[in-house]
């Protein structure tokens, strides 16, 4: 996936004529505050390989999120765990260009006889999404997200990153949503050692209900396949949303991947969100 394409594609969005409305269905949701779309919280960097809501926001968020691999019978294990900035603009309103930095990453990792401890300025993503169709209360909207090279996790390496996809929304009344995105992930290393390049699918299903203005819950279901079409994770994602006030909404999530290659026991995350 070349990275330079994918710039030109995030230029092309910002340059589409408004021909779908963010109306209809992103209008009709029971709070503004609540989060929308699939669970954030991943197995990659910053936001690689989660989905994306179809509907466009402006907003600014803060979340952490943690994960963990327990392998006894390899006496291996590693924590992982990172602080996410995140932000979205409505530069129409059926555009969106958006943003997530892992703003600290850390990582413990031990084994039998080492340990190591790590702590990194993590990745960035940057992309747009742009509401290509609205029917009633469905809605498409492609998306693009570039993974730019500022990880230090490595000091001789540094990760570059794509992903195109779409997503998908039918929302036939205020409180009750189904979703989807399908999309395709990969990145690259640069630097003195082998590229090692990486490609990813990703199909994501999940609804979400709105029990009353302060709360939401959300169930997905997220497929993964990586090198060589092998399965890295069949994993459901369970979210609870909440509104804290007139603009603020709390979201905590966790997935948890119950067969394929992923070694993560879990990953879970808080994320709060000012929605402007």
């Amino acid at each position: 996936m070349n990275p330079s394409r994918l710039l030109s594609a995030l230029a092309v969005l910002l340059l589409l004529p408004a021909t779908a409305r963010a109306e209809g269905a992103c209008e009709q949701w029971l709070s503004p505050a609540l989060a929308e779309g699939p669970i954030t919280f991943g197995f990659l960097s910053a936001d690689v390989a989660t989905g994306r809501r179809a509907c466009p926001r402006t907003e600014v968020g803060f979340g952490v999120q943690g994960g963990a691999i327990i392998e006894t019978e390899n006496f291996y294990g590693a924590v992982t765990g990172a602080a996410l900035l995140s932000g979205s603009y409505a530069v129409r309103p059926d555009l969106e260009v958006f943003a997530t930095l892992e703003a600290t990453r850390f990582q413990f990792v031990q084994n039998a006889t080492l340990t190591g401890t790590t702590l990194h300025l993590g990745q960035l993503t940057v992309g747009g999404t742009w509401v290509a169709l609205t029917q009633g209360a469905f809605v498409l909207a492609p998306s693009a997200r570039l993974q730019l090279p500022t990880s230090f996790a490595s000091p001789r390496t540094r990760t570059l990153g794509a992903e195109v996809g779409a997503a998908l929304l039918y929302r036939p009344t205020d409180r009750f949503e189904v979703h989807g995105y399908v999309g395709l992930d990969g990145d690259m290393g640069l630097g003195a050692g082998p590229a090692q390049p990486r490609a990813g699918f990703l199909m994501n299903v999940g609804t979400e209900y709105a029990l009353c203005s302060g709360f939401a819950a959300v169930l997905d279901a997220n497929l993964h396949f990586g090198h060589r079409a092998v399965l890295d994770y069949v994993a459901p994602a369970l979210g609870l949303r909440f509104r804290a006030g007139e603009n603020f909404g709390v979201e905590l999530g966790a997935s948890l991947p119950l067969v394929g290659a992923e070694r993560a026991l879990a990953i879970g995350g808080l994320k709060v969100t000012y929605r402007m």
